[in-house]
């Protein structure tokens, strides 16, 4: 499955049912992208079996050239940091907060363009944020 999606650098950004933003690593290869889909959704497991009361965050973090990094944790240790992020893609994701979820998964170009592995391959986490994306 195609969508429309917005890339900046590796990261790709897009809005899939009613506007909930799916965000994560855009891969070249389908094997690699699934691989680390893969890899996000078994130290989710890991992390969210260990206490269930333990919440995760995401937290923007402004690099030193300009752009942004967003960085998944959890009070044990970090899931996810999707770095290089440029401000465009940065608000709209922050725009697409506005239901307080996000999907964080992997994105392939094919040969039609690019596809999100939690449509095409049910790989991905779907975070309820609250309190998601304050001040950075």
């Amino acid at each position: 499955m195609v969508l429309k999606a917005v890339v900046s650098g590796d990261v790709a950004l897009a809005f899939l049912g009613e506007d909930i933003p799916a965000i994560g690593p855009s891969f070249n290869n389908r094997e690699d992208a699934m691989k680390a889909a893969q890899q996000y959704l078994e130290k989710i497991n890991e992390l969210s079996g260990q206490d269930q009361n333990s919440p995760f965050q995401i937290v923007l973090n402004k690099q030193a050239d300009g752009r942004y990094s967003l960085v998944v944790d959890s009070s044990q240790q970090m899931v996810s940091t999707l770095n290089n992020l440029d401000e465009l893609l940065v608000k709209r994701f922050r725009k697409g907060l506005k239901k307080k979820l996000f999907i964080l998964t992997c994105f392939v170009t094919g040969a039609d363009g690019l596809e999100c592995l939690v449509l095409t391959e049910g790989l991905g986490a779907v975070f309820y944020a609250p309190n998601a994306m304050g001040t950075y």
